[in-house]
């Protein structure tokens, strides 16, 4: 027991790779499996009522804590090197009292909205989106917790809750609503999609408690509200239009397509994020590295660091990618049920659209960790406006696989604009090459 706490308390760039890809594979695994478990269990309608839910949350995240996360995980490294501790409690007590303001003020949103607007949808649908925003102080407040065990180096702490507790948990729960012969209806999973986050938020609280309390308490906090708000808002820009960006197209399909349209594109959705799994668990563990590097000076270590993780990423995109490629449609079928076969070509586009991202490397993440977040906002700001645009028309005449295609060339344009900007600015090439 020593042993395995003292490898979740390393804060070398070897352990965390480690230890982040086996947990981000774990939490692939469990996200799969309640994938299958959910579209399987659940009709078609009913599933995408449940996606429908779930991406509200996943865009009210967005006000709820406005970027902060980026912020909390580059200032929290960047006080640690200089070992400013009474800033880094002031931080804490600043976001987190954001966060609550921001959580309370969508709360009585939603109550008024409620009584004015939701009473012309469906019933399932609404009882779903009830229980859903019970997630949103829940993970509002556990990202502010993970990012600064991120910041702190404690990647393996900083992830285990959210990446594969929460999930493993839910899979507990679907499997024993299985085994006790109840049915499944979307409220009935997102009531144990809420029951699973409290778990894995208050174990995630414990683990930084333990971490940071001795450091922090009986200090008089330090505050740079000016600096931190002046760097929160291009972090706010990127973090807000990354989800918008993504989750934008389930309400578009919803409205030009169908119900059931948005499931079968959160099931092509979910197949390509295994093909980037391992480029979300090393970024998330090299991000820390890359920020105290940069404060250093030490451009070719980021380099070095960069290089080296791309290399993997591509090791481990490629060989999923072709297994879509080519037997796509009887594993989708096989795994799914036969409706999803349907989601086949969205599949394919997606794939290849990450599959270049796994080969232009992580641009992204180094335009945030280096302080060049305000090109990024730009970029994003233009992506998501782009995808707004171009989808209606693409999603009226393709359906799913129009939304498909403008995430996947919209994705692919702005990874090769932003790889020209780090090559000529900041000096680091992020691709495989």
């Amino acid at each position: 027991m020593s042993g395995l706490s003292e490898l979740f308390s390393k804060k070398g760039i070897r352990h965390a790779t480690v230890g982040s890809v086996m947990i981000k594979f774990g939490s692939a695994f469990f996200t799969f499996l309640n994938s299958i478990l959910l579209a399987r269990l659940l009709s078609l309608e009913g599933f995408g009522y449940y996606v429908i839910a779930f991406s509200t949350v996943m865009l009210l995240s967005v006000p709820t804590t406005l970027g902060i996360p980026y912020l909390i995980t580059r200032y929290v490294s960047k006080y640690e090197v200089h070992g400013n501790y009474r800033a880094i409690k002031g931080l804490l007590i600043k976001t987190n009292t954001l966060v609550l303001i921001t959580t309370l003020t969508i709360f009585v949103i939603a109550a008024i909205s409620y009584f004015f607007w939701w009473g012309s949808y469906e019933s399932e649908l609404v009882e779903t989106m009830l229980y859903a925003l019970m997630l949103v102080p829940v993970l509002g407040f556990g990202a502010l917790r993970n990012a600064a065990l991120r910041g702190m180096k404690l990647i393996i702490l900083a992830e285990l809750p959210d990446a594969l507790i929460r999930n493993a948990i839910f899979t507990v729960l679907i499997v024993g609503c299985m085994l006790l012969d109840n049915t499944l209806t979307p409220q009935n999973a997102m009531l144990m999609h809420v029951i699973a986050g409290a778990v894995a938020f208050v174990l995630g609280f414990i683990f930084l408690r333990r971490k940071l309390w001795s450091q922090i308490q009986g200090l008089v906090p330090e505050f740079h509200s000016r600096e931190w708000i002046k760097q929160t808002i291009p972090f706010s820009i990127n973090s807000g239009v990354f989800v918008v960006k993504s989750k934008s197209l389930v309400y578009l399909l919803a409205i030009f397509g169908s119900v059931e349209a948005v499931a079968l594109f959160e099931v092509a959705m979910r197949a390509a994020s295994l093909v980037s799994f391992v480029m979300d668990a090393l970024n998330l563990a090299i991000s820390p590295f890359i920020s105290s590097a940069f404060e250093k000076g030490r451009i070719g270590e980021i380099q070095r660091v960069v290089t080296r993780t791309s290399r993997i990423i591509f090791l481990f995109a490629l060989p999923v990618a072709l297994a879509f490629f080519i037997g796509g449609k009887p594993l989708l079928a096989l795994v799914f049920g036969e409706v999803y076969k349907n989601s086949y070509v969205p599949l394919v586009i997606l794939c290849g659209a990450q599959l270049l991202s796994a080969v232009v490397g992580s641009v992204g993440l180094v335009l945030s960790m280096t302080g060049k977040q305000g090109l990024l906002s730009k970029s994003n700001l233009i992506a998501m406006a782009a995808i707004l645009v171009f989808s209606i028309p693409l999603i009226r005449y393709f359906d799913v696989t129009g939304a498909a295609l403008i995430f996947g060339c919209i994705l692919i344009i702005q990874n090769l604009f932003l790889l020209y900007y780090v090559r000529k600015h900041i000096q680091v090439n992020t691709t495989i090459f």
